[in-house]
């Protein structure tokens, strides 16, 4: 008997079930792995290719080449169009019509039609100016493919009107190229017009005009594009410049205000040694200038001009350096501003500026003890101790030539870390306490002076009113020391010759000048001289004109000279004005060929240098002055060595009075005034300027006496005898002046009717002479040459020839 038993049916399916499981996963398994074989063999035959300009048209993909993020692609399109108004024109117009709709006016010369769909393609090549290293608005030069992909990209719409034309914008979405698909005719004859509308795609901005707003406000005269200079490129940046440009060798070279010229243009050895230097054909191409050729043609580098001081609130500090950018040295301004809201957090909210427009940075301050600021290349920097508290920064560069570490704009700041680093950390300091107690208006004041200096006197190109560095240092005198006015006296007077004095190599090339505070009067002439620092220091350089000349240009009248010598012979020296008009009625000035010179109260620099050349001339002073601390302190510091004034010479200075003993032997009115201060110390003064014991008595019993106690006829009488005592008379001139004067006297009454003859034929002559019909217009093209001129001049030149 068989032990096999037949296993049911059922139990037979379920095995051959089992079998063809096992079967079919494996076919499964090879299949999937033929099926993988083949997609990495598909995947690894396809290229992949994105062109630079898809970028630009994607929205999430626009803010790789704008360099903000999504939220700020709005505000960042409508900064590029204001940055490109104001390259072509001082002043633009940022408006908002809606909350997606925004115009950018400007009065420039305005966009060839022809041109538009060009420069607003995203496809076209970088055609920039930013190449030219100068410190002007944009780093990359592709602010107008920003705004077109900003409204392209988001479903908006971009119009161009400039020129009489009025063209709406779109793009191909087969080739990305900008296409103009409206084109009518417009009211906007001059400038341009751009209306942007932003489509859905990109985020609705409440702030979307900030940063056009801001560049705006931050333009102006100082902020025109301005000439590049040679200096600031290195070889390969200058090849790269050459290399881009599209014009002339003149279109290039104007740019560094350079002329070329032909070599048969010049004559003469100086002209070909010029020539040599210059041997490059104008009207041919750039690519036949060099570097050092420019270097040697150019003029002085142009000076770079901060922002104001006043364009942001808060501590503010500037650092001036010169920074070594892609291969050149290149001037720099850094300037930082800051205010502190609270002292609980340590977070800082910090914008950049780069050439008065916004930039978009990935910055941070971290204070709190030991501090540091990071990013834009100058890594973690320690800007010394900063208490905690939460600040506003706000961070300026101005420069020429800026290197950027990404497509995103971030500017590269590390050549200029020196002084941002300090800039930063001095103006958190000076924000956490603004006000510091105890601080004195003489150390606030030498903490800025410098500064206010170069505010005042365009970086030091120009003289600088002492009062106008005074408005340049008081905000933050005022702002240091909790103080809230100051004494423009003292300022002027004591603490900014203080701070000259104490620091001599720094302000050696220092030209301040102080108002006129007298004037000095010549006899005769009726020349008068505001005696402030520049009305003195052109007097002081004329010279007497001794010269014979022609006859026929020699006037009838006074000898020609202006000064001491032929004109005067003394001085005489008011401590106060308004007495000119009792000396003109009397003529005392001409009947002594004196001048005279008043002041108000004490005598200021510019009095003292012109005493101080007026005795190296042998001119005598005699001094008029009221009898009290004043006039006797008047007298005594006119010719006296001070910390602001140092004589050459030895004035000659004298005191005419008054005294006491004049002012008793006349019996004039005494008045009241009290001695305020240490009356020893006022009294050894005095008398060191000479004042007599008796008069050092009268004044410390509270007493003085005035010049106006006497009459106009006393007064007078006085002045003539206080002359004729120092023995002041009559000017007689040298024997030589003498006899050149009386030849041409005699040479003038010979040639009189002669004269006369001879202005009848010139009248004819003059009367027979064709006038050219354009005359104005002639006279317009000279303006144009020299606006400076009088229309005299300019006629003169027409009828010269120079106008044809």
């Amino acid at each position: 008997m068989s032990n096999h038993v037949t296993p049911p049916d059922t139990e037979m399916s379920k095995a051959n079930s089992a079998d063809a499981n096992v079967t079919s996963a494996r076919d499964l398994a090879r299949e999937r792995k033929r099926r993988e074989r083949a997609r990495k063999k598909q995947v690894a035959s396809i290229e992949f290719v994105r062109t630079d300009a898809s970028l630009f048209l994607h929205p999430d993909r626009l803010s790789q080449k704008a360099g903000a993020p999504k939220h700020h692609l709005r505000r960042m399109a409508l900064k590029e169009l204001v940055d490109n108004a104001l390259d072509a024109a001082p002043a633009a117009r940022l408006t908002a019509i809606d909350e997606d709709t925004f115009v950018v006016e400007d009065n420039g010369p305005g966009i060839d039609p022809a041109k538009v769909a060009t420069m607003f393609s995203v496809t076209r090549p970088m055609m920039s100016t930013k190449l030219i290293r100068r410190p002007t608005r944009g780093m990359v030069g592709n602010g107008n493919r920003v705004v077109a992909g900003a409204a392209f990209a988001s479903g908006g719409s971009l119009v161009i009107e400039s020129r009489g034309r009025r063209q709406e914008l779109s793009f191909d979405r087969a080739t990305g190229d900008t296409v103009v698909i409206a084109d009518a005719a417009s009211p906007v004859t001059s400038g341009t017009r751009i209306t942007i509308q932003f489509g859905p795609a990109l985020p609705r901005d409440k702030l979307a005009t900030s940063w056009g707003d801001l560049a705006i406000g931050l333009a102006g005269t100082a902020a025109e594009p301005m000439l590049t200079h040679p200096n600031w490129y290195s070889e390969l940046a200058f090849a790269e410049l050459v290399e881009a440009a599209r014009g002339s060798a003149q279109d290039l070279a104007s740019l560094f205000a350079i002329e070329l010229s032909h070599a048969d243009t010049a004559s003469g050895e100086q002209a070909q040694t010029d020539v040599r230097r210059r041997d490059i054909d104008p009207d041919g191409p750039a690519a036949g200038l060099t570097l050092d050729l420019l270097k040697s043609l150019a003029p002085k580098p142009p000076k770079i001009i901060p922002i104001a001081e006043d364009a942001f609130p808060g501590a503010y500090k500037i650092e001036r350096l010169d920074a070594f950018v892609a291969g050149a040295t290149v001037p720099a301004i850094v300037q930082v501003w800051a205010s502190e809201h609270s002292r609980r957090t340590t977070e800082t909210d910090i914008r950049l500026i780069v050439n008065r427009t916004p930039a978009v940075a990935d910055m941070a301050v971290h204070v709190g003890g030991e501090s540091f600021i990071r990013g834009c290349g100058v890594g973690w920097s320690s800007i010394g101790t900063v208490p905690k508290g939460t600040y506003t920064l706000t961070v300026a560069v101005t420069t020429p030539s800026i290197a950027l570490i990404s497509d995103g704009k971030t500017p590269d700041l590390s050549p200029f870390k020196d002084g941002l680093v300090a800039a930063v950390g001095s103006v958190l300091r000076r924000a956490h306490r603004p006000k510091i107690r105890g601080l004195s208006i003489k150390d606030a004041a030498h903490e800025i002076m410098a500064d206010a200096y170069l505010r005042a006197s365009a970086r030091g190109t120009l003289p600088a009113n002492a009062r106008q560095i005074m408005y340049a240092a008081r905000p933050h005198i005022l702002e240091r020391t909790g103080q809230s006015k100051l004494n423009d006296a003292y300022f002027t007077q004591t603490l900014l010759p203080a701070f000259m004095d104490e620091h001599p190599s720094l302000t050696s090339d220092w030209d301040v000048v102080y108002d006129a505070r007298g004037h000095l009067v010549e006899p005769h002439t009726d020349h008068s001289l505001a005696l402030g620092t520049l009305h003195v220091r052109e007097y002081l350089k004329r010279r007497p004109r001794h010269e014979a000349g022609a006859l026929i240009s020699t006037t009838a009248g006074l000898h020609p000279t202006m000064g001491p010598g032929d004109r005067y012979g003394a001085v005489l020296f008011i401590e106060k004005e308004g007495f000119e008009p009792l000396l003109r009625a009397t003529r005392v000035a001409e009947r002594f060929d004196i001048a005279i010179m008043s002041t108000k109260g004490m005598s200021v620099i510019a009095a003292r240098a012109l005493v101080d050349r007026l005795s190296a001339a042998g001119i005598k002073i005699l001094v008029a002055h009221d009898l009290d601390m004043a006039g006797i302190r008047i007298f005594g510091t006119l010719g006296a060595d001070s910390s602001r004034y140092q004589f050459s010479h030895q004035p000659d200075i004298r005191r005419l009075g008054l005294t006491l003993e004049q002012a008793e032997r006349m019996d004039l009115q005494s008045e009241r005034q009290d001695i305020k201060g240490d009356h020893e110390r006022i009294l050894d003064g005095l008398r060191n300027y000479g004042a007599s014991e008796d008069e050092l008595r009268f004044i410390a019993k509270g007493q003085r006496v005035e010049l106006n106690a006497m009459p106009s006829d006393q007064f007078v009488s006085w002045i003539e005898r206080g002359l004729r005592i120092h023995g002041v008379r009559k000017v007689i001139p040298s024997a030589s002046i003498l006899e050149q004067r009386a030849r041409q006297i005699i040479g003038l009454r010979h040639l009189k009717d002669d004269v006369a003859k001879l202005e009848q034929v010139a009248r004819q002559h003059a009367e027979s002479i064709a006038l050219p019909h354009d005359l104005a217009d002639r006279m317009q093209v000279e303006f144009a040459t020299d606006p400076a001129i009088p229309w005299e001049d300019a006629l003169r030149k027409v009828l010269d020839g120079g106008a044809a």
